[in-house]
């Protein structure tokens, strides 16, 4: 023998079977079964016995050192950046990032056995849920858009809504913003702008929340459904949350990438979080998981000229203008201007209320000046008992 060899349990079991097959007290398809080895390798370990005795089962590498071992200094190093700057990062956020800000390009079969070691993965919360058979994506770009918003903790000092849009053949963001709150207003603003930076969609699939409409009356009731019909753009309502998946499990990534992402830039305002959106987070999101979609024509419409997208995706109340060419508007009497020559007696009046809190006027797309000729007060109505 070849100095000390030292052999575990099933080593031992092995190579006294072994030296019985050498000493024809068992036949190698006997040995094969015992070892649970096929025939071929049953008969390559009892050649290796028979060669080198004890040392024939001990692999050549035992006791060194695999030349690819993660060094201390390094495996130190990531520990600490998944317990304090990287801490709330799952194990493929934190992969990316310790690349593209700390320089270090590490794989992520060593990530995940470092952080295993040292209890450091982060686990997702799940629950058992109801199946739902996935929907084959639309094939092309601009035919569907699913859009919601979800109030959240995003900047881990107080609650706010992100409300976006996803392209359902592509799964690329294709609009978001942070508000106070999922309005009319803040919801026709992110469709502005996903109109303004890609055209006009087929179509938008939304929930049954109020100001989006409900599956059982008609969609121009609602402002959305009034500015996308002006647009010729379908509205979808979504009968539960699975129908429209992609943007639900979208959110899903976004609280567990974009709020990580937040802390670490140290983005603590909407202001701050909207420019980071926009310019570093969803250009880099589409690149990491966006997808090519089947084919490669466009159903996003130009936007025509003649359109108005600032008087479409507004607010937009009716009233009738009187004899007088007044009308009446959030308890104040409006006066056309008299720079106004035209006759617009019985006519209806759009009033556009803007997110910037700006209010204009219109008829059938004609912009008409007004102003307040004197605010109208209850009691103006009902005077006070004078006694006698």
């Amino acid at each position: 023998m070849e100095g000390i060899v030292a052999m575990n349990k099933k080593q031992r079991q092995t190579y006294q079977l072994a030296r019985e097959v050498i000493r024809q007290k068992l036949s190698v398809r006997e040995f094969s079964t015992l070892v649970g080895r096929s025939y071929r390798q049953a008969r390559r370990m009892v050649t290796k016995v028979r060669r080198r005795d004890a040392l024939g089962l001990i692999h050549g590498n035992a006791g060194k050192v695999p030349h690819n071992k993660t060094g201390t200094v390094l495996e130190q190093e990531l520990t600490a950046l998944m317990r304090t700057k990287y801490y709330d990062f799952n194990l493929t956020h934190f992969r990316e990032m310790i690349l593209e800000h700390e320089g270090l390009r590490v794989g992520k079969n060593v990530i995940h056995r470092i952080a295993r070691k040292h209890g450091l993965v982060k686990r997702p919360k799940r629950r058992q849920r109801k199946i739902h058979k996935p929907r084959v994506r639309l094939p092309s770009e601009g035919m569907l858009i699913q859009f919601d918003g979800s109030e959240h903790n995003w900047f881990s000092n107080f609650v706010c809504d992100l409300i976006v849009g996803i392209d359902d053949a592509t799964s690329k963001i294709v609009g978001g913003e942070f508000f106070i709150g999922e309005t009319s207003l803040h919801c026709l603003k992110v469709m502005k702008d996903i109109t303004t930076a890609h055209g006009i969609p087929d179509a938008y699939y939304l929930d049954e929340a109020g100001y989006f409409g409900k599956k059982d009356r008609d969609q121009d009731r609602t402002q959305i459904g009034r500015a996308l019909e002006t647009l010729d753009t379908k509205v979808i309502i979504a009968g539960s949350a699975q129908a429209k998946g992609r943007v639900e499990r979208l959110f899903g990534t976004l609280q567990d990438r974009l709020i990580a992402e937040l802390r670490l830039n140290n983005i603590k305002t909407i202001p701050q979080a909207n420019r980071f959106l926009l310019d570093v987070y969803i250009p880099n999101f589409n690149r990491r998981f966006g997808v090519m979609a089947r084919e490669q024509k466009t159903r996003y419409r130009p936007v025509h000229p003649a359109l108005n997208l600032e008087n479409i995706f507004c607010k937009k109340d009716q009233r009738k203008i009187s004899t007088a060419h007044s009308f009446s508007w959030t308890g104040n009497l409006y006066v056309i201007d008299s720079s106004e020559t035209k006759d617009f007696r019985f006519r209806t009046i759009n009033i556009n209320t803007h997110l910037d809190g700006s209010v204009d006027f219109d008829i059938l797309g004609i912009p008409i000046k007004a102003h307040i000729h004197q605010a109208q007060r209850k009691n103006d109505y009902y005077p006070k008992a004078v006694n006698s």
